[in-house]
């Protein structure tokens, strides 16, 4: 996903209290157009794939497990891997760039000025809203790490690079608190341990907060019936509003836009219709035309709004997604080729990713890290609509000028 730091820089490094006031939308400069050459227009549709594929699979995976409310962040896991990539060799590379959907575009300085160019985007088109994007690599002290691999990721994704002591206990410390620091505290625990064996560990870190374009009026929430997933139904909290937002829907769902202060990003909801499932979504979530022909069918309506306060914490490891997406070797001892990382044998022990997200009549705070271990061995008049999310619903988090994709989640229950 494409995101970037030029304002805002100072951000990634800096912690401050997540109550803190975003500024308000007031005179806002308009959001900056986002522009992309041919082929990075090409890499941001692959990125696009790759992140409908990595949360339909999450979706599915949550299905069939505990069935838990989620988020994911897209861009927080292929900006992690692919400074990850930029170590691999051989097949170990071809399957985390055809993973990353990403195989038309193999030179790799294209594929790492993509990310480069959309993060320095990302951070500078909207003073009104909070985003920071850090990356940091921790490795073996007593392993040599190939310059090269060292420099591709500090030039293309400002990572910081520390080599540590593994065996050490304050070091798991010092990443934890890396990641609080850099989501506002919201994230603050993602290892428990470093082990003595790792070569590095990989972390992406992005912290979102954004104030609605169009506030809810606090007076207006009441309580009202929230049916889950489950089929039972409770009270909850519903924030409402009728106001005039970019609307489309199709056969299966409603698509509403909620922009954020100057519109640069924007929550899309996406709510079954009548009869309808979040299954259903889902399904039609990995058909690109789908996406496509809801985005192209987006008009300004008025719509009676109603939306749950909602919060979300959600973990998850992604070894055996990854490997379902073709990753496989990247995980296998032996078999898995970093030797332009390291000339030490190694392999991703692990890949995991840590979320948050909180929505409430003022707007939105959100964040993600994820971790990767690398072990040694047209205009129309508006209509009126009623849009009230008072059943299971997707959502996602996105930059408007280039439709990068932050975060996607999916609530099934509202906690009363």
């Amino acid at each position: 996903m494409l995101f970037t730091s030029l304002a805002f820089a100072s951000l990634a490094s800096s912690s401050c209290d997540h109550h803190e006031k975003v500024p308000g939308n007031g005179d806002l400069p308009d959001p900056i157009v986002i522009t992309l050459r041919a082929e990075e227009k090409e890499m941001l549709q692959a990125d696009q794939q790759f992140a409908f594929d990595f949360f339909t699979r999450v979706f599915d995976a949550e299905a069939t497990g505990k069935d838990r409310t989620f988020m994911v962040s897209p861009l927080s896991l292929s900006m992690a891997l692919a400074m990850t990539r930029n170590g691999a060799a051989g097949e170990t590379e071809a399957a985390m760039t055809s993973a990353l959907k990403l195989t038309p575009f193999g030179d790799e300085t294209a594929i790492n000025s993509y990310y480069k160019k959309l993060r320095e985007a990302l951070l500078g088109t909207d003073p009104s809203t909070r985003l920071s994007i850090a990356n940091s690599i921790w490795t073996n002290r007593h392993v040599a790490i190939k310059p090269f691999f060292i420099d591709a990721n500090r030039d293309y994704f400002q990572s910081t690079v520390e080599a540590v002591d593994f065996s050490n206990a304050a070091t798991v410390g010092r990443i934890n608190k890396w990641a609080a620091d850099n989501t506002r505290n919201l994230i603050d625990h993602v290892l428990d341990e470093t082990d003595p064996m790792a070569l590095m560990y990989l972390l992406n870190a992005i912290y979102f907060k954004g104030v609605w374009t169009s506030q809810f009026d606090k007076k207006q929430t009441r309580k009202a019936p929230f049916s889950h997933e489950n089929g039972l139904v409770s009270q909850v909290d519903m924030m409402r509003q009728k106001a005039e937002f970019s609307y489309s829907e199709n056969t299966t769902m409603q698509m509403v836009e909620l922009p954020y202060g100057n519109q640069a990003f924007h929550m899309v909801v996406l709510l079954p219709k009548p009869g309808k499932k979040l299954t259903d979504i889902n399904a039609l979530l990995r058909d690109g035309n789908t996406w496509g022909n809801l985005n192209r069918g987006l008009r300004s309506a008025m719509v009676d709004l109603q939306l749950p306060r909602f919060k979300t914490e959600y973990n998850v490891r992604l070894n055996d997604l990854l490997t379902d997406m073709g990753m496989g070797i990247a995980f296998s001892p032996g078999v898995a080729d970093f030797s332009r990382m390291s000339d030490a044998d190694a392999f991703i022990s692990f890949v995991d990713q840590f979320t948050y997200i909180s929505t409430d009549e003022e707007g939105t705070e959100a964040a993600a890290v994820t971790v990767v271990g690398v072990e040694l061995t047209s205009i129309q008049e508006p209509r009126n609509i009623t849009f009230h999310a008072n059943r299971p619903f997707i959502y996602l988090i996105r930059e408007k000028s280039t439709g990068a994709i932050l975060f996607m989640g999916a609530v099934k229950n509202v906690a009363e």
